[in-house]
């Protein structure tokens, strides 16, 4: 599966920080289930990330929640968001999350830039949409999602 690169290929690109060899479970926690996207921004906007990582806490006091970072977010927040599910079903999962007040490289600003993911369940293929509130277009990227270890 092309999942199996991504890892390497996101350490080289410096969005993924090594980290020293101290587990989760030497804190007494379990390690969240991560989940990486590499997508192909079809837009040309520059708002439909070419990465995106997804953690589901699995225990503690933030066990269930879902954070979601790319490198848009890198930018203008500095660290991951929450992420929702917005719909599951037996083939596929969306994750939805938004940012307010952006603004594109010409200018343009809105109040409210909303994103959603859907990963095929089958085989990993995904689609992500930006929109922003107030203009028609959707902005779209596809690509492949998966977990670390093929896990």
């Amino acid at each position: 599966m092309r999942s199996a690169l991504l890892l390497p290929a996101l350490l080289l690109a410096g969005l993924v920080m090594p980290v020293p060899a101290v587990r989760a479970q030497d804190w007494g926690q379990e390690p969240p289930v991560v989940m990486m996207c590499q997508m192909v921004d079809e837009s040309g906007t520059g708002w439909v990330p070419e990465f995106i990582m997804l953690t589901r806490q699995t225990a503690g006091p933030r066990q269930g929640r879902i954070e979601v970072f790319d490198p848009i977010l890198q930018r203008l927040v500095g660290q991951p968001i929450e992420a929702r599910i917005t719909a599951d079903d037996r083939t596929s999962r969306s994750y939805g999350w938004a940012l307010a007040g952006v603004r594109n490289a010409s200018g343009q600003r809105t109040d409210r830039l909303d994103y959603r993911l859907t990963v095929q369940k089958a085989d990993g293929s995904a689609r992500v949409t930006a929109t922003a509130l107030g203009y028609d277009n959707v902005m779209t990227g596809t690509g492949v999602c998966g977990s670390p270890g093929g896990g």
